[in-house]
């Protein structure tokens, strides 16, 4: 139960996370983007411990989505595997005036005890510029999931699918599977995810991946904003399907 409400959306940061190195690791280094695999326990301030996955198992997620409070985003990123961290989250990074259960109340600070088991590598490949030349080359498509007025203000990359994911209300674009189908026809066709710095396509290259099952496919993990920083072509909206 409270596994599961650890998993919240929003990407806002407030001050007064503390953190404390319980034992160092001497792995990888946790980063936006990895999957995370870690053991938890978390206690309120009295001494109360309200869940553990010391019994049930590790549990896995990727940082950076807004899956989880957002004092285990701030908290976690930059740990190295092997590493043991205390995080002692104020209610802003944590549930806030929401209460949990019986046992957090609203405005609770609570503490967690997390050890960073492993990193594993995303169910896709983040691909930088030179990189996304070289697959457009081969005829990879490239789905450029942005809003209208984004293809406006920057132009696009000609040849690129444009096809909006999350509309202006953050919804789901109801259009976006059934057209994406049109063109990737099996699970493991390769293609591209392009968004304006990689961050809405790091969450639905994740869902893709997880709750779809599509693989063999490429995330630009700067978006076209670097593209663009780096030079690289783009037309005009209106030009795109010349």
């Amino acid at each position: 139960f409270f596994l599961a409400l650890l998993l919240l959306s929003g990407q806002s940061f407030a001050q007064g996370l503390q953190i404390k190195t319980l034992k160092p690791g001497n792995g990888e280094t946790a980063k936006a983007g990895d999957v995370v695999k870690v053991h938890y326990t978390g206690w309120l301030l009295d001494g109360t411990q309200f869940d553990s996955s010391r019994k049930r198992g590790p549990f896995k997620f990727t940082l950076g989505e807004g899956r989880v409070i957002k004092g285990w985003e701030q908290g976690i990123v930059g740990m190295k595997v092997g590493e043991k961290r205390e995080l002692i989250i104020p209610p802003e990074l944590a549930y806030g005036k929401r209460s949990v259960g019986n046992i957090i109340k609203p405005n609770s600070t609570l503490k967690f005890e997390v050890e960073l088991l492993a990193i594993e590598a995303p169910p896709y490949t983040n691909i930088d510029n030179q990189q996304l030349a070289e697959l457009l080359k081969q005829g990879i498509p490239l789905f450029d999931v942005r809003l209208k007025k984004e293809w406006q203000q920057t132009g696009v990359i000609k040849g690129s699918h444009l096809l909006t994911f999350f509309t202006e209300q953050g919804t789901v674009n109801p259009k976006f599977l059934p057209e994406f189908r049109k063109i990737v026809t099996k699970k493991d066709q390769p293609f591209i995810l392009m968004c304006r710095t990689g961050h809405r396509t790091r969450l639905i290259s994740q869902a893709l991946a997880s709750q779809l099952g599509y693989s063999n496919f490429y995330n630009v993990k700067k978006g076209i904003t670097h593209w663009i920083e780096e030079k690289n072509p783009v037309v005009p909206y209106a030009s795109n399907q010349g």
